[in-house]
């Protein structure tokens, strides 16, 4: 009974500490889960080794997804964008919003255009600065009645570079090729200060107007399409993924020790 009472105070203590709302506290709540997993393991079996066991469990719980799905998963090797309508309002209440953001700034909506394969599906909103030479993309990826809405910011330089901020709360599927400078601002809450985030990195890398590309607004989807086939080609010849034929690839098993990876930080930084 003492045991019960011990294992079930520490998970309360955990939920009372993630009611907070700040950071730390929420952090401290998650370990009293994990320290409540480490003695059921413990006080219930007698064994700490057990308790060891089942707190290990939670690291490898990305695994029944990596396994069950991930890696059954068929993806086109070459992605090509076509022009689509706006989600509606059901779908994407905040495109509105942040399109209204993007023309605050002075960026022009270029096109409208996505991808669909199996149970997923991608929306682009393409927009352009030309004065910065700076390209702005409304994303929202539809997959598996999951939905994330975020915002890229590029722009290429003339010595081949590309820099892109984000504000995609997740980390990523894959490792971007070696031209591909990418910053990452999960906290951003507007446009306007993804925008502050990217015009320093331009700043810290002595990179200025003079130094970018101008590309012609009606290529940009094309430019996108040849950014995700240079990601994917990277990561085949790393061995992260492996082709399958019919035009598709999946993840090798390299690859998925490298998704779970991922999934643990973002589970340590979400807690």
């Amino acid at each position: 009974m003492n045991e019960l009472l011990i294992i079930g105070g520490t998970v309360a203590c955990g939920l009372a500490l993630r009611t907070f709302a700040q950071p730390l506290l929420r952090r401290l709540g998650a370990l009293c889960f994990l320290g409540a997993t480490f003695l059921a393991g413990w006080l219930l079996t007698g064994s700490p080794a057990a308790g060891l066991a089942a707190l290990a469990a939670w690291f490898f719980l990305p695994w029944i997804e990596i396994a069950l799905r991930v890696r059954h998963l068929r993806l086109p090797l070459t992605r090509r964008l076509h022009s689509r309508h706006p989600p509606n309002r059901h779908d994407f209440p905040q495109l509105a919003e942040l399109t209204g953001e993007l023309e605050t700034e002075g960026f022009e909506q270029v096109d409208d255009t996505g991808l669909d394969w199996e149970k997923m599906q991608q929306f682009l909103r393409v927009c352009y600065h030309a004065p910065s030479r700076t390209e702005a993309v409304i994303h929202l990826n539809q997959q598996s009645g999951m939905s994330v809405a975020f915002v890229t910011i590029t722009c290429r330089a003339l010595d081949g570079r590309v820099l892109t901020t984000t504000n995609y709360p997740f980390s990523q599927s894959m490792p971007s090729p070696p031209q591909v400078l990418l910053h990452r601002v999960p906290g951003a809450d507007s446009f306007a200060e993804l925008l502050a985030e990217h015009r320093s990195t331009l700043a810290l890398l002595h990179i200025d107007q003079d130094d970018l590309a101008s590309p012609d607004p009606s290529a940009l989807a094309s430019l996108l399409e040849a950014d995700l086939d240079s990601q994917i080609q990277h990561n085949l010849s790393r061995g992260l993924l492996t082709a399958t034929g019919e035009g598709t690839f999946r993840y090798s098993w390299r690859g998925c020790i490298y998704l779970w990876g991922q999934f643990l930080k973002d589970m340590i930084r979400f807690a």
